[in-house]
């Protein structure tokens, strides 16, 4: 079989993380051997050693600030939401109640306005939600 730098370039990442079989170190080890400048090339690249460097362990009590964050973020209440829904339906029973058409519309433009400012401010929050995880 015909090994050439290529091949051995394309190992090199799994060999000095460890995760090679034993035959594939020894390929590797055979070829480096024989082309000694190679080697020395490919052990002082940069980019070796980030791979050779040990991965971050996060913090031993991660699992837990995950949990209770997931759950603070599922109890909290979406009070825009809330009160949007809340004045749609006023505004709402205000339009079907006020259908003669001798009273003012004047309420249910009110409750209709304040509706449509609490649903714009849900409709911000959730945007901006969505930016932050995009």
């Amino acid at each position: 079989m015909n090994i050439t730098r290529d091949v051995v370039n394309d190992l090199w990442p799994l060999y000095l993380s460890g995760e090679a079989s034993a035959d594939t170190r020894a390929l590797v080890d055979e070829f480096l051997a024989r082309e000694p400048e190679f080697a020395r090339s490919l052990r002082e690249d940069e980019s070796a050693r980030l791979l050779a460097a040990p991965p971050l362990a996060p913090e031993p009590d991660h699992e837990l600030k995950t949990l209770n964050r997931v759950k603070r973020a599922m109890l909290r209440k979406d009070w825009p939401l809330f009160f949007a829904m809340v004045f749609s339906a006023l505004a709402f029973g205000r339009i079907v109640s006020d259908t003669s058409f001798d009273v003012s519309p004047r309420r249910f433009i009110a409750t209709a306005s304040v509706a449509l400012v609490f649903w714009v401010w849900f409709l911000v929050r959730l945007a901006r939600r969505l930016a932050l995880r995009g």
